[in-house]
């Protein structure tokens, strides 16, 4: 009687985390992969590799977030970039040019434009945009990818949004919230370019992709791949650390 007692214990259970997970509005399930994503503070390093039909490229990348508010990218690599700075607080963004000893002011419009060459968009990088609160949301229903079941959710950006995109399609883990894949749409509906994210980790609780791909969808061989190898969550960083100052002197 009583593993009788336990087995339906165990089954409302069950039906009770399913009824919610399939009850999870649009909004909840982006606001459930933003905490997962956004609201880290760690450190990382990596290598960026850009694929062309003719050639390649390799840039060492270290990388400094505390939450969503402040980002600080230095370049390691290749010699000729090496001490290049990108630097995010709040809404402003800043580049470091050692070559030429300065600091420029990126604009906001600038956010959608190619990080150092690569199929990246430096709002990839820093996390100008945010999808929680620059798009309403839709729940198209569920896909499976790579094997997973996701939510595909639908963003649109909001009539105020400075976004070049028409829509964002992603599909998110309904496991750990996750986003596996997402789809850059025009104004026209066209397929601009897709982001593929594998190689998921678990550090503290956080689940993060360590392999990040950006495919355009109309540059036969272009590709651009982020490849985290050390990965790093910290309690606690310094504002002081994402200053203007600082990044002039970080090499």
């Amino acid at each position: 009687m009583k593993v009788k007692k336990l087995i339906l214990s165990l089954l409302v259970f069950c039906f009770t985390l399913s009824a919610h997970s399939q009850s999870l509005s649009a909004y909840q399930i982006i606001e459930k992969t933003h905490k997962n994503r956004d609201l880290q503070s760690f450190k990382s390093q990596g290598k960026m590799t850009i694929l062309r039909p003719t050639w390649k490229r390799v840039v060492g990348i270290k990388t400094w977030v505390k939450t969503r508010d402040m980002t600080l990218v230095l370049i390691t690599a290749p010699v000729k970039e090496k001490g290049l700075a990108f630097l995010k607080r709040g809404n402003n963004l800043w580049n470091w040019q050692p070559s030429i000893g300065r600091t420029i002011k990126i604009s906001a419009s600038a956010s959608n434009q190619s990080w150092m060459g690569s199929d990246f968009t430096t709002d990839d990088i820093l996390k100008y945009v945010s999808f929680i609160d620059d798009f309403t949301h839709k729940l198209l229903g569920k896909e499976t990818f790579d094997g997973e079941i996701c939510y595909k959710v639908q963003l649109t950006p909001k009539p105020n949004s400075r976004m070049v995109w028409g829509k964002i399609i992603s599909w998110i883990s309904t496991k750990d919230f996750v986003e596996r894949r997402i789809e850059y749409y025009d104004d026209t509906g066209k397929l601009m370019r897709s982001c593929v994210m594998r190689n998921v980790k678990t550090f503290n609780g956080h689940k993060v992709p360590m392999l990040i791909e950006i495919t355009p969808a109309n540059k036969k061989g272009h590709k651009s791949i982020l490849e985290i190898t050390e990965y790093t969550l910290v309690a606690s960083m310094q504002e002081s650390f994402f200053s203007i100052q600082n990044i002039k002197r970080l090499h």
